[in-house]
């Protein structure tokens, strides 16, 4: 039985295994389609934050890919998102049906502060509780041979007299170049008419070599920053650009708060780093809206973001492939002045061409970005086979 099993990646690697799915459920009508479309028409559009009756039911295995948003560092690490509930719903769920093994799959963000302990902690204590014996690990997915940074939490717990002993995969990870290069143009959800740069958006990708990205914040070869793009963001003097890196540099070394990676930098500190007043450049660097007031007579820089425009690199592996992959102003082809099209970004979550991806365009990144790689679900599956 699958749980949250969106388009079917899990599901999708376990069946690559011989593990047959029985029944799954998924809010989102979409992938449900796409699921019974590719796999078998056993997936349900159902809440499962209803209290359904699952008495009765039999079944081997429950998996679980529960949303991850809250407890993913890339979000706002909300405790108290609701979607974190449902990481425990289907603890509920697997303690009423008893299947021999349970796995539960999420970003490894939920090992971290509070949201382990509410979380993960409370979820394994239930499962012991009930019986199960249970094992917790994190897997990066470019050691089972993907050509994608991407680490998952993953919680086993099980029933079965065996016990479990982790054979840690370390396959050699793909690049970029062996995944997505030269795909022909007539492959389905390969359209890259969607995913183009244009506008200020195509001469700010322009600028940004294979690598890089779009980041004021962070400096070395890999940051391109707003000033050094006057066609979009306007002309700035050799000393107005010197003030604007020691502004960088020092707003990460001089702190006040104990949060975040950064503070706002005071006058005095800025003007004691340059050796001079910066006062006249500080002003002009205002007007041309490089930098912003702040509390306590402090500046800061006006775009603060950590990186936008990143643009991968062909020798490298891709970044975590999430729900915005099909945005170039977040992320960019290594040699295209576009994003990724929806069957780029299955293949580095290791979809087949032959899984077709259908609805509307931005629900297909969805699922393709919400996925469990099919891969991950084929360690995973062998791991639930040595515990039967």
């Amino acid at each position: 039985m699958s749980l949250f099993c969106g388009c079917g990646g899990f599901d999708l690697g376990l069946a690559q295994n011989g593990i047959k799915c029985t029944v799954a459920f998924d809010i989102n009508k979409h992938a449900v389609s796409v699921y019974n479309k590719n796999l078998s028409p056993v997936a349900v559009a159902q809440d499962l934050t209803r209290q359904l009756n699952f008495e009765g039911i039999k079944t081997d295995i429950i998996i679980s890919g529960a949303p991850c948003q809250g407890f993913s560092i890339a979000g706002k690490r909300d405790l108290n998102d609701p979607r974190n509930k449902l990481f425990l719903r289907a603890i509920e769920i697997a303690l009423c049906v008893k299947p021999k093994v349970f796995v539960a799959e999420n970003v490894s963000g939920i090992l971290s502060g509070k949201h382990k302990t509410e979380y993960m902690d409370a979820a394994r204590a239930k499962l012991i509780e009930g019986g199960y014996k249970t094992l917790l690990e994190v897997i990066d997915c470019r050691n089972l041979g993907m050509a994608q940074m991407r680490k998952r939490a993953l919680l086993i717990a099980w029933n079965t007299q065996k016990d479990l002993i982790l054979n840690k995969k370390n396959i050699k990870p793909k690049k970029l170049q062996d995944v997505i290069k030269n795909i022909p143009e007539n492959t389905q959800n390969h359209d890259v008419s969607g995913c183009m740069t244009i506008g200020t958006n195509k001469i700010i990708a322009e600028y940004i070599k294979q690598g890089q990205k779009l980041s004021n914040v962070r400096n070395g070869e890999r940051s391109v920053h707003t000033w050094d793009i006057p066609k979009v963001f306007g002309e700035t003097t050799e000393k107005e650009r010197e003030v604007l890196e020691a502004l960088l540099r020092i707003r990460r070394k001089v702190r006040v708060r104990d949060w975040g990676d950064s503070d706002p930098v005071s006058l005095d500190c800025l003007k004691n780093f340059l050796g001079y007043s910066p006062n006249l450049q500080i002003r002009s660097l205002k007007k041309k809206n490089f930098l912003r007031d702040k509390a306590d007579g402090k500046i800061d820089l006006t775009n603060t973001f950590n990186g936008k425009f990143r643009r991968l690199s062909w020798e490298e592996q891709s970044l975590t492939v999430d729900t915005r992959f099909g945005s170039p102003i977040l992320f960019l082809h290594p040699t295209e002045n576009r994003a990724y099209t929806v069957r780029e970004a299955a293949r580095l979550q290791g979809f087949p061409d032959s899984f077709i991806f259908d609805g509307p365009l931005k629900n297909q990144y969805e699922m393709v970005g919400n996925a469990v790689p099919p891969p991950l679900g084929m360690y995973i599956a062998e791991l639930i086979v040595k515990v039967l």
